[in-house]
């Protein structure tokens, strides 16, 4: 496994660490974040700086999210964005980033990576550990 260490890597909307445990990425949406396109393009870079190129499996914990724009969906379904990770499990534990979640899956749920929508962490952990390494 390619090993990132416990380095961070924070953007506008949210923050990359590692979980080595487990062989996955984590990006953790900041309270309140609403994500444009500009945040979109700037998360996805940032996980491929992060990953230094390599797909991994994605936890991406919107529960603390406010809002993801119509663009910036569209730019995260795009073949661009979904080359940076091999599976990414969504984690929603409050009403609005379920609700941000089903949208995504509904409109875009149909595609080559796997994407599932979870309520519970240690779920979405489990099944992410059968896409790492």
């Amino acid at each position: 496994m390619n090993e990132l260490g416990d380095e961070r890597l924070k953007t506008r909307t949210g923050e990359f660490s590692f979980d080595r445990e487990n062989g996955i990425i984590r990006f953790d949406v900041d309270e309140g974040a609403v994500q444009t396109l500009a945040d979109a393009k700037e998360n996805i870079a940032a996980n491929k700086r992060f990953s230094r190129g390599k797909p991994y499996p994605v936890l991406c914990d919107l529960t603390r999210c406010k809002a993801t724009d119509l663009d910036a969906r569209n730019y995260f379904a795009s073949e661009e964005a979904t080359q940076a990770y091999r599976a990414m499990a969504l984690l929603g534990g409050r009403p609005v980033a379920r609700m941000i979640g089903n949208i995504f899956l509904t409109v875009y749920g149909k595609r080559a990576k796997p994407v599932r929508l979870f309520t519970e962490e240690r779920e979405a952990i489990q099944w992410l550990k059968g896409f790492a390494d």
